[in-house]
């Protein structure tokens, strides 16, 4: 029996439709007034264990939940018909957002709940039970559930053959050494040292892990982070992927649609630079178990003497500040952040008393090929790497990304030179900032 409702992608949502089963099986007394929350996100429900969780929550609570989800795992999509949804006056309680940059365009348009009010009453110390800091300006709109923790995946098979160690700590500079030696081949057999993904992190990655100036705006609000040092860097790593032809091709990867899972899986390329959503699937698919052995790595350092820290994304749950019922969702979002999220067993949390031991049993159950999995590596890297302080980036970041990243896709086909590329990504996204900060 499942007690959520579905999101279906096509249908005018001021028009919805929602089919309930079981409307009062939660209070367990036929009350028609039984309180109803609803979660919006876009996680497929049975296969992420969502229906077990909403299922628990009923039983334990009486409070009955709506799950809205169009269940596509495309966040950014469901995001935007969220917002569709608060604009027709839909009923929302709880939202997900997948990134700090969507979190932060909401926050600045009033749509999240202030939450520091529900945690002193809780008599929570944010700070004590989790590990990722979601405030904005002090104050919390988001308890995080789901933590990305960036890391490396190896194909330990390659390493072998190569004569190379699996990193435990180590540097941009590292990476693309080891991302030469580990190129073989010619044509369309060539395996590749690395794959870089098409993402805005990817062109800068030796900025994702930093404490401080981590992104394309400076942490003061207001200038270009652009011409910098440490983007300078993320550019170079990427300029010697060229040179040397250690990394999948930009062209290749736009003009074929290239995808890291299928790149890493197949052998086409030897390392990726990914995350801990990955885990379960390290020793491949059910339908495609892996034929090598994976290892991980932490996330490159960008100078020798820097600590071994990670970029943190997270998935922010929120409190819709039209809400009628904040008080459920707050306590529902809680509940999950610590307790849910545990039983459901799907992701790595970052509820910091989570035991890793068993997140990792949870995360590699259903993973097929188990033997093709280096889990002292994964435990090690994950126990290695410390959460970089997490930037909430300006509410406008995204037209920062698209104005630098027209730049970038030019630097990466080789139509013009590193210099250039920093030249006019610095002049358009200062003119981003300029036009939207004042």
């Amino acid at each position: 029996m499942n007690l959520s409702n579905k999101w279906f992608v096509g249908v005018s949502l001021s028009a919805i439709v929602l089919v309930t089963g079981c409307s009062n099986e939660g209070s367990g007394d036929g009350d028609s007034d039984q309180t109803t929350i609803r979660v919006h996100h876009w996680y497929n429900e049975e296969q992420d264990n969502w229906d077990e969780v909403f299922a628990a929550y009923e039983e334990e609570t009486g409070i009955k939940i709506e799950s809205v989800t169009p269940e596509n795992n495309d966040a950014n999509e469901t995001l935007q018909q969220i917002d569709l949804a608060a604009a027709s006056g839909d009923q929302l309680d709880v939202i997900m957002v997948n990134d700090a940059a969507n979190y932060s365009q909401r926050i600045s348009q009033g749509m999240f709940e202030p939450l520091n009010d529900y945690l002193d009453e809780a008599g929570i110390q944010y700070e004590d039970d989790y590990q990722n800091d979601t405030s904005v300006d002090n104050q919390y709109y988001a308890l995080p559930g789901k933590y990305n923790q960036s890391f490396v995946m190896l194909n330990e098979d390659a390493l072998d053959e190569a004569g190379l160690d699996i990193p435990v700590d180590w540097t941009w500079d590292d990476y693309m050494d080891y991302a030469e030696a580990l190129t073989e081949g010619e044509g369309s057999s060539k395996r590749y040292g690395t794959f870089f993904h098409t993402w805005v992190d990817y062109v800068k990655l030796a900025a994702m892990n930093q404490s401080e100036q981590s992104n394309l705006v400076q942490d003061d609000g207001v200038t270009s982070n652009i011409n910098s040092d440490i983007i300078r860097q993320s550019l170079e790593i990427r300029q010697r992927g060229i040179d040397e032809g250690s990394a999948t091709p930009h062209a290749d990867t736009i003009s074929l649609d290239l995808n890291y899972r299928p790149q890493f899986f197949s052998e086409s390329a030897a390392m990726i630079m990914t995350g801990s959503w990955m885990i379960n699937e390290a020793g491949g698919r059910p339908e495609e178990p892996s034929t090598f052995r994976t290892a991980f790595a932490p996330y490159p350092k960008a100078n020798d003497n820097d600590p071994i820290t990670t970029p943190a994304g997270l998935d922010f749950l929120t409190v819709y500040s039209g809400s009628d019922h904040k008080q459920e969702a707050f306590d529902f979002i809680r509940w999950y952040t610590t307790e849910g999220i545990l039983d459901q067993g799907m992701y790595y949390p970052d509820y910091k008393n989570a035991d890793i031991d068993t997140v990792l049993d949870n995360l590699l159950d259903n993973t097929p090929n188990i033997e093709m999995v280096n889990r002292d590596s994964l435990q090690a890297t994950l126990e290695a790497s410390e959460p970089a302080d997490m930037n909430i980036p300006v509410p406008y970041i995204g037209e920062v990304v698209t104005a630098y990243m027209n730049e970038t896709d030019r630097f990466l086909l080789e139509e013009q030179d590193l210099e250039t590329t920093i030249e006019r990504a610095e002049e358009s996204v200062q003119q981003v900032i300029d036009n939207n900060a004042n």
